[in-house]
């Protein structure tokens, strides 16, 4: 067994483990899992999700403009990729589970046994997210850095509106964006697309083969996804305050 795959049976083994630690805590004290997994569905959560996909979606647009634009990559059109529709299906059930696990079951977890201190317990679950992508084809040291600013976008994207919705779209369309649509690879792994990319350098800027997430420009764009984040949640509790609702909070787990 090799060190990347066993760090990434180790964290998966993390997330079970402290999911039920959490979940034993949830019934313990008399809240619903269904609430502490932050699976509950409404009206707000519509719009989270709705954000999370033209946030990410943006950025993702906007580093593949930047590669292109700095000569990173070229680009050529390509015929409408078939299955186009199932493969969307795919990523967003590989998304929910990546969230399930790593935020719904390890984030819960951590932060009830770090008594809610959310830094820490972002900061952690975020680097067990760039710990799993250890195994994926062409990852490096600054790739686990990109996968780890992924888990703190969605760390906090889920402490800060107490759901899982905000953070699935935030996922999702960072992948299928990237992937399917434009071409580019998806943490080392091929996807089709709308373009056929050839890879230019420097890979260091780029990520090369193991796509935007391994490559300075995507670790910067990483950074614009935390604005959107931040001010979307602004202006959501704004938005709250004004109509005269109470702003929302994640309780811890």
């Amino acid at each position: 067994m090799t060190l990347a795959l066993a760090t990434e049976l180790t964290m998966l083994a993390a997330s079970l483990g402290f999911g039920a630690y959490a979940i034993a805590h949830w019934r313990r004290s008399g809240r619903a899992v269904l609430d502490g997994l932050g699976l509950r569905f409404g009206r707000s959560d519509a719009a989270d999700l709705l954000a999370g996909l033209v946030i990410a979606g943006v950025a993702m647009a906007g580093i593949f403009v930047t590669e292109r634009a700095m000569g990173g990559i070229t680009t050529a059109t390509t015929s409408v990729q078939p299955g186009l529709l199932p493969r969307a299906a795919v990523m967003a059930l590989h998304a929910f589970k990546e969230e399930l696990l790593m935020r719904s079951l390890l984030l819960s977890g951590l932060l009830l046994a770090l008594g809610n201190r959310r830094v820490p317990a972002v900061g952690l679950s975020a680097l067990a997210f760039g710990l799993i992508h250890l195994s994926n084809p062409g990852a490096s040291a600054l790739s686990v850095l990109g996968n780890a600013l992924g888990g703190v976008i969605y760390g906090t994207a889920f402490v800060l509106t107490g759901r899982i919705w905000l953070s699935l779209g935030l996922h999702f369309a960072w992948n299928f964006v990237q992937g399917p649509l434009l071409g580019l690879p998806v943490s080392g792994l091929a996807s089709g697309g709308m373009f056929a990319v050839t890879h230019q350098g420097p890979d260091v800027m780029t990520g090369g083969s193991y796509g935007p997430e391994g490559g300075l420009v995507g670790i910067g764009f990483r950074f614009v996804v935390i604005g959107g984040l931040l001010g979307w949640v602004a202006f959501g509790r704004a938005r709250r305050s004004a109509a005269g609702g109470a702003p929302v909070a994640a309780e811890a787990g």
